[in-house]
C-alpha cells in the first residue's frame, strides 16, 4: 500500500518524498483557463487558486524531481467539462502530453473518449467524480476505457471500502484516508468551492496565507467533533456543512413514519463523515484496507501548507511502517495510531474518523 499525497509546485516534492509519500498528484490551472473560466470552473475541480501548479514549466520539474527520486505523479483533470470547453481543453492535453506523467485522474465521459481516440500514454484513474458505487462500474472503466485504478467516493463505508476492493480484482483501488471530509457524492455535486475565494478574497486568503485557519482548525482538534461543531456554529460558521456553505441536512417531515425516520437520521449521523472543513483521519482503517489490496491511500489538500502536507504524509507512514513491519492484532495496532496521533499531530485522537464507526465496531475492536 502506498501513500498519495497533494502537492503544489516543484518546491514540495521532495520534502513530501522524504516524509513518506511514494506517489504524488497535483493539478495546473495555467493562467488562459483561469482568464476565461476564472478559479471556479477550474480544470480540476480545486478551484483555489492555492491548490493548483500555474506552469507547465513547474509541472515539469515536479515530475523531474519525482522521478528522480523514483515517485509517482498523477495529473488532476477530474472536472467535467461543457462542450465549450473542449478546445482549450484539447490544448491543454497537447501542452502536457509531453510531460512524462504516470497517470491522469479523470471524471469526464468525454473526456475519457478522447483519451481513448488519442491512444493516451499514461495510466487512467477514475477520480471520485466517476462515482464508483459497485464491481460493475469499476468494469466498465476498465473494459470501455482502459481505467487502470479506480478512486472509490469518499462516501463509502469502511465495509464497502474493504469489500469492493476485494471484488475490484482486475484493477487497483484507491481510498480517501485523510482531510476534508464530505457528505456529498463527489460526482454528484455541483457545488463551487472557489465561490468565497472571488467573492471575499483578503478575507478568505490572507489567512491561508498566515496560517490563520490552520490556527484555528487546529484548536478545534482539542475538542470532540460534537462540540467542535457546535463551537464553530455559535461563531457563525457550518463546518459541517458542505464545502463552508451554510446548509443543513434533515429528514423531511411526514417523509415516513417515527421509526423510519430516526433510523434514516441514525444511518446519516453513523455513515457519513461531516466535517467538510476539518481534517477527519483514517488511519486505524489502514489495517482493513491493507489487508483488503487497497494499493494506495489518499491525503486531500493541495491547497495546505507543506508543513501540515509533510506532517499528515508522515502521520500515515509511521502508521503504515508500524501495520507492515510488526503485524500487530487490531486492536494494538488502533492503539498505535492514537498514540502516534497524539505525537505526530499534536493534539489526542478524539474520534475524528473518516470513516465514522458505530459503538459496538468499536467494542468489537478491542475486545
Amino acid at each position: 500500500m502506498k501513500i498519495l499525497s497533494p502537492a503544489r509546485g516543484p518546491a514540495e516534492i521532495l520534502p513530501l518524498i522524504e516524509a513518506g509519500a511514494e506517489e504524488l498528484y497535483v493539478g495546473v490551472l495555467a493562467s488562459d483557463w483561469r482568464k476565461k473560466y476564472t478559479n471556479i470552473a477550474s480544470i480540476n475541480r480545486r478551484e483555489w487558486s492555492s491548490s493548483n501548479i500555474e506552469s507547465y514549466e513547474d509541472l515539469e520539474e515536479v515530475v523531474r524531481i519525482a522521478h528522480e527520486h523514483k515517485a509517482r505523479v498523477f495529473l488532476a483533470l477530474n472536472a467535467l467539462y461543457t462542450k465549450p470547453q473542449y478546445e482549450q481543453l484539447l490544448e491543454h492535453l497537447d501542452r502536457i502530453r509531453a510531460v512524462p506523467l504516470d497517470a491522469l485522474i479523470v471524471a469526464d465521459l468525454g473526456l475519457l473518449l478522447t483519451l481513448k481516440e488519442m491512444k493516451w500514454p499514461t495510466e487512467i484513474h477514475i477520480s471520485t467524480g466517476g462515482t464508483t458505487f459497485n464491481s460493475e462500474t469499476a468494469r466498465f472503466y476498465h473494459e470501455e476505457f482502459g481505467a487502470e485504478r479506480i478512486v472509490l467516493p469518499r462516501h463509502h463505508t469502511a465495509d464497502e471500502i474493504v469489500h469492493l476492493a476485494k471484488t475490484i480484482d482486475f484493477m487497483e483501488v484507491e481510498a480517501f484516508i485523510f482531510n476534508a471530509g464530505c457528505k456529498n457524492i463527489d460526482g454528484f455535486c455541483t457545488y463551487q468551492h472557489g465561490t468565497n475565494e472571488i467573492l471575499h478574497k483578503g478575507s478568505w486568503q490572507l489567512p491561508k496565507k498566515f496560517g490563520i485557519d490552520q490556527a484555528f482548525f487546529k484548536s478545534l482538534r482539542a475538542l470532540t467533533p460534537q462540540m467542535a461543531v457546535k463551537f464553530t456554529r455559535a461563531l457563525g460558521g457550518s463546518p459541517d456543512s458542505a464545502c463552508l456553505l451554510n446548509y443543513d441536512i434533515a429528514i423531511a417531515k411526514g417523509s415516513g413514519n417515527k421509526e423510519e425516520e430516526e433510523a434514516a437520521i441514525k444511518w446519516l449521523e453513523s455513515t457519513f463523515n461531516v466535517y467538510s472543513g476539518l481534517d477527519p483521519c483514517g488511519a486505524c482503517d489502514l489495517y482493513r484496507f491493507h489487508r483488503a489490496g487497497v494499493v494506495s491511500v489518499k491525503i486531500v489538500g493541495r491547497e495546505n501548507p507543506l508543513w501540515k502536507k509533510e506532517r499528515d504524509v508522515r502521520f500515515l507512514r509511521g502508521c503504515l511502517d508500524h501495520l507492515v513491519e510488526k503485524r500487530p492484532s487490531q486492536g494494538d495496532y488502533e492503539k498505535f495510531c492514537r498514540e502516534h496521533y497524539r505525537k505526530v499531530i499534536g493534539s489526542n485522537c478524539l474520534d475524528w474518523c473518516y470513516y465514522p464507526r458505530t459503538g459496538s465496531q468499536r467494542e468489537k475492536v478491542t475486545t
